[in-house]
Formats: C-alpha cells, sequence, structure tokens
C-alpha cells in the first residue's frame, strides 16, 4: 500500500508539473508534432459487443508531454456478468527519442485490478501504416508483465475510398506466479471511406494459465474522430 500511494503521489506531481507549464510557442525553432484522430470502434460478435477507444495526445504541438488511454469493454448480449470484461489504461508520456516515450500511470482490468504501471511506448505512423507498441510492467502485487501492439495498413484508392485492415494483440503474464494471464488477437478488414471504416473481423481471445480460447467473429464500424 506504501509503494502504491507513493507512486499515485508521484504521478499526481508529474501531472501538475506538466500542466503547470508555460505553452510551447511554435515559433521558438521546436517541431510540432501532428495531432492524431480518436480512433473509435464497436465491434458486434458472436460473443458479444465489443468497443474500443484510443488516445495519443501532446499537450501542445511542440511539447515533449502527452496522454495515452486505451478503453476497450466486451458486453455480453445477455449481460452474463462473467463474460462482460473491460480494461482501461492510462499514462502521462514523456518523448524521447523518435517515437519512443517513457509512460507512467494507472491499469484497470478485470483479471487483475486497478494497480500503478510504467512502461515504454512506440508510435509510428504516416498515410498508410501505423504502428504502436507498448510494453509495462504492474510496479505492485504480482508485477504482470504485458505488451500491447497494434498495426494498420490503409492505403488510399481515391480520395475519399481506401482499404482499411488491422492485426491488434495483447499479451499479459503474471511474473511473481509465471503463468499467462491473458492474451488476445484481434484482426479487421473492411473499407474506408473519408473518416470511417467498416467490414468484418475476428477476436481470438486467451484466459489463465490453460489458455483457454474464445472465438468472436463479426462486423464492425469505426470513426476516427479530431
Amino acid at each position: 500500500m506504501k509503494a502504491k500511494a507513493l507512486f499515485v503521489s508521484l504521478f499526481c506531481l508529474l501531472a501538475a508539473h506538466v500542466f503547470a507549464q508555460k505553452p510551447d510557442n511554435p515559433e521558438n525553432g521546436k517541431p510540432s508534432k501532428p495531432n492524431p484522430p480518436i480512433p473509435v470502434e464497436v465491434f458486434a460478435g458472436s460473443k458479444g459487443l465489443n468497443f474500443q477507444m484510443i488516445v495519443s495526445k501532446h499537450f501542445s504541438p511542440a511539447s515533449r508531454f502527452g496522454f495515452f488511454n486505451v478503453t476497450n469493454f466486451v458486453g455480453d448480449y445477455d449481460n452474463n456478468q462473467r463474460r462482460n470484461q473491460y480494461l482501461a489504461q492510462s499514462f502521462l508520456t514523456v518523448d524521447v527519442w523518435k517515437g519512443i516515450s517513457v509512460n507512467a500511470g494507472v491499469s484497470m482490468n478485470y483479471f487483475s485490478g486497478f494497480r500503478p504501471s510504467a512502461g515504454l511506448q512506440y508510435v509510428f505512423a504516416n498515410r498508410k501504416y501505423l504502428a504502436v507498441v507498448l510494453p509495462r510492467f504492474d510496479l505492485t502485487q504480482t508485477r504482470n508483465f504485458e505488451t500491447f501492439a497494434l498495426f494498420e495498413y490503409k492505403p488510399m484508392f481515391t480520395e475519399k475510398w481506401g482499404l482499411y485492415t488491422r492485426i491488434q494483440g495483447l499479451y499479459n503474464r503474471n511474473m511473481k506466479q509465471e503463468f499467462h494471464d491473458r492474451s488476445y488477437v484481434y484482426l479487421r478488414v473492411g473499407a474506408s471511406y473519408k473518416n470511417f471504416q467498416f467490414g468484418v473481423g475476428g477476436n481470438f481471445d486467451f484466459y489463465g494459465p490453460n489458455r483457454i480460447n474464445e472465438n468472436s467473429f463479426g462486423g464492425f464500424v469505426r470513426a476516427e474522430l479530431f
């Protein structure tokens, strides 16, 4: 409990320092960073409804400091409480070198609860490709190690229409007891129209030390909010 309280205190102090900074002046020579959209997706699968939102923003165009959040939940159509799932991670980020940042924040999910967490993040983005890799450690209790990764390929065929594909994965391991805790692979393929995407996909989930597998197939609708 002392370690958790100390971490939360340090996290709050860092947040206060970031917000207290004077706004960066785009004329001071610092490179301006792009303002990425916020993707929001609803996947209607055979085993439940999946919602996901990812936020990755800098506090100002020239700032090294930013915020990253991924929120994901699965709701059972019959509201079976044992099948409802959620995952939320929120981090303050500090850019250190060419798409690599150091992250510190909190993680909360249905299988390990609320824990302070820290790690690294790598982001590469252009018009056709997006890659995000986020390895992190829980700083208390079982000290789970987790890696979240997302890769998109989205070429445009006309000014408005294009292809949208994504592979997304997560692997979480209990380091104290040395067993697999949770992992998944999500696949999406479809069409893109302006800032909207839609198509078909599959979720491949694995649970616990025995990697119990459950798959869900269906369709998705996605929007990139600016």
